[in-house]
């Protein structure tokens, strides 16, 4: 066996797009959460400060993970001078420093996104623009459910609670398209 290993800079530029994927989906998330269980007005700095947060918190794991790797590495190598490698125990050392260099730049990547107020104010951005989107979807969503024909037998005792919930609804997606539309970063890109 003898697998060719990964490019490091497409592998570092792939774990960063993860990363930065899941920094957007706990924004969004939290600006979810804020906004339908606390009633939170939209705060930039807050979601920029929990992009910020969380972006370190992964340049961390990863800077740990490194540390790991390169003691597994150590362990293998010094194993070395005992018993002589199979093909196998040489490409696990080559992969324990590909993956030491590989968790090393995504630290430094990880941080310097953290760093960066202009890439913290796209995934924040990015992170509303969704969080508007699944709300929207999940009000249109209950609205359809709500749709009742006027032939059923309890239409009128029940019309005035479904009128309500509507008016409720509809009043709840046009403030967030008025928020999204109406906030600095709103771009219609």
């Amino acid at each position: 066996m003898n697998a060719e290993l990964p490019d490091l800079e497409r592998t570092v530029d792939e774990g960063l797009l993860i990363a930065l994927s899941a920094v957007r989906m706990a924004v969004k998330n939290d600006i979810i959460v804020g906004a339908l269980r606390e009633h939170f007005d939209y705060d930039l700095a807050r979601y920029a400060d929990n992009a910020r947060s969380e972006l370190h918190r992964l340049a961390r794991q990863n800077e740990e993970y490194a540390r790991r790797v390169s003691r597994l590495g150590k362990d293998l190598a010094a194993m070395k001078w005992r018993l002589s490698f199979t093909d196998d125990q040489r490409h696990d050392l080559k992969q324990f420093a590909l993956r030491f260099r590989v968790h090393e730049r995504l630290t430094l990547a990880l941080d310097a996104v953290a760093e960066d107020d202009d890439q913290v104010a796209r995934i924040v951005a990015s992170a509303q623009r969704s969080a508007s989107e699944e709300v929207s979807s999940a009000v249109s969503s209950k609205l359809i459910e709500l749709a009742v024909d006027q032939r059923e037998p309890d239409y009128a005792e029940h019309r005035d609670e479904r009128l309500e919930a509507f008016v409720l609804i509809n009043l709840a997606i046009l403030k967030a398209k008025h928020d999204a539309e109406t906030s600095p970063e709103f771009n219609e890109y």
